[in-house]
């Protein structure tokens, strides 16, 4: 008897969509601040949106998978989903850094609405389809810092031979004025600084940063962050996993990456003051770069996205659309700038 009441109870849930399905959803990063909660919210959000019928399995880098191998696994179904980097694809689609970031670009508001309401997000969905991926933005970060130096940085020349942790773009830019783009794991930035293998990194924004402690090994903390003014964390799930739920279940994660994206802007935002602070109470020098190393940053970055445009007709694509949403975003602000 108990037997056939189960039995009955497990047809009508699975009838009625109650069952959970569960998916993995591997992150490219480790437990950092405002990325985490930002990830947790977002998975705890689709469950109560779908009333427990879709449930990720949230975890952190190296758990399931190198963050470096995410991108295929997902691909190929081993894992159903990922928080990851647009990025970290570059090696694979050029212009997949675009929707990671954009060197010299506008703030978030602009990025955001360019991938809404420009063209973005449909040139995304078209870049990761032959990968079997759909991808969106599902956290938006806050404009990061220009990076520690162990050395102050007074004109383009000090960045000639400099060893310099960093990637995609901003490696590429940088790379211009004669500087060593590097890729190191997070892990092992600090001791890099400390034993001269590195002169400069950058990670992410102040409350990031301070977890690393590059303010011990690393006395010049620079802004502005050209090389990414504003950033999207990017979810992307395997296109037969995706295409297995309902409307009401993408719609559901959906809607769940765009409460995740004013989360993570607004956690950021009022953050960092504070940390500056006790940045300068260890005697770290927080300043901006000087006008002709900016200057000079910028016409790189002008040279990297004409010789990557002319080897890559996507990337060309995909920076000509968002050139050409930002020029009108641009022309309001102007006229509405308080300043």
């Amino acid at each position: 008897m108990k037997k056939t009441l189960f039995a009955t109870a497990l047809a009508t849930m699975t009838a009625t969509g109650a069952l959970a399905d569960s998916f993995t959803l591997q992150s490219a990063f480790t437990g950092l601040p405002v990325l985490d909660p930002t990830a947790k919210r977002f998975v705890e959000n689709v469950a109560t949106l779908t009333s427990g019928e879709v449930e990720f399995d949230y975890l952190l880098a190296g758990e399931l998978s190198p963050p470096g191998e995410i991108f295929d696994n997902v691909s190929v179904g081993a894992i159903d989903a990922a928080w990851s980097f647009a990025a970290y694809a570059a090696g694979k689609e050029p212009a997949a850094a675009l929707f990671g970031s954009v060197p010299f670009g506008g703030d978030p508001l602009s990025y955001v609405g360019w991938l809404h309401h420009g063209g973005g997000l449909e040139l995304w969905q078209e870049l990761y389809a032959p990968h079997n991926l759909v991808p969106m933005a599902c956290g938006v970060i806050l404009s990061e810092a220009g990076g520690w130096y162990t050395k102050e940085i007074n004109s383009p020349e000090d960045l000639q031979g400099l060893n310099i942790r960093i990637g995609g773009l901003g490696g590429a830019i940088l790379g211009e004025l004669g500087a060593n783009a590097m890729s190191l794991p997070v892990g092992e930035i600090s001791t890099s600084l400390e034993t001269g293998r590195l002169d400069a990194t950058e990670l992410s924004f102040p409350l990031v940063d301070k977890l690393l402690g590059f303010d011990k090994v690393a006395k010049h903390y620079y802004f502005p962050g050209w090389h990414q003014p504003a950033g999207f964390i990017e979810f992307y799930m395997n296109k037969d996993k995706w295409d297995g739920l309902t409307d009401a279940q993408r719609t559901a994660i959906k809607v769940s990456c765009a409460d995740a994206n004013l989360y993570a802007l607004g956690a950021a935002a009022g953050a960092q003051s504070a940390v500056l602070e006790e940045f300068r109470a260890k005697d770290v020098d927080v300043k901006r770069f000087p006008d002709s190393v900016m200057d000079a940053l910028r016409a790189a970055a002008d040279k990297v996205y004409a010789d990557w445009s002319a080897k890559d007709p996507t990337f060309k694509k995909v920076i000509e659309s968002y050139r050409a949403y930002a020029k009108s975003y641009n022309e309001y602000q102007a006229l509405t700038d308080l300043n």
